[in-house]
């Protein structure tokens, strides 16, 4: 991720942090520090999204990867927990589009827009105004509510 990618997506993630807290939720990025040998470092761009469910319900941990910001969606998956795989299917929310353990197949998604090129124009173009972070998760947050938490299976 470039240097100016990384300065956009941190003041926008403040924001994200912040909104996320309120509601129960945190924002997770690893930052290596020296004194503590094998330490879990998260990469430029890398983000853990942990959404409280409005049902109280457990909560969804998210991993979130953007490759440049704000001009592309990232890639989205959800995880065990922050640093573990993706692949648990029951780690996913059973929302429509939602394919666990595999993607999520809407606009907001690298997934669903390589899915689907024809998103690249019109009403499901990738929009990269305002904070796009939120953005993601506004629509995270929205679509697990919409199914009060429940999970895949």
């Amino acid at each position: 991720m470039d240097y100016e990618s990384q300065l956009r997506l941190q003041r926008d993630a403040a924001l994200v942090c912040a909104t996320l807290e309120a509601a129960g939720g945190n924002l997770v990025h690893r930052v290596g520090d020296h004194s503590e040998p094998g330490a879990a470092v998260d990469p430029p761009g890398l983000y853990w999204v942990v959404i409280q469910p409005e049902s109280g319900t457990d909560p969804f941990t998210v991993r979130v990867q953007w490759s440049v910001y704000p001009d592309r969606p990232p890639s989205v998956l959800f995880a065990a927990g922050v640093g573990a795989a993706t692949d648990v299917s029951n780690a996913w929310p059973a929302a429509p589009g939602y394919r666990a353990p595999a993607d999520i197949c809407k606009p907001f998604t690298a997934e669903g827009q390589a899915l689907h090129p024809e998103w690249a124009n019109g009403a499901h173009a990738w929009s990269s105004g305002g904070n796009p972070f939120m953005f993601v998760v506004q629509n995270l947050q929205d679509d697990i509510d919409r199914v009060r938490g429940a999970r895949a299976s």
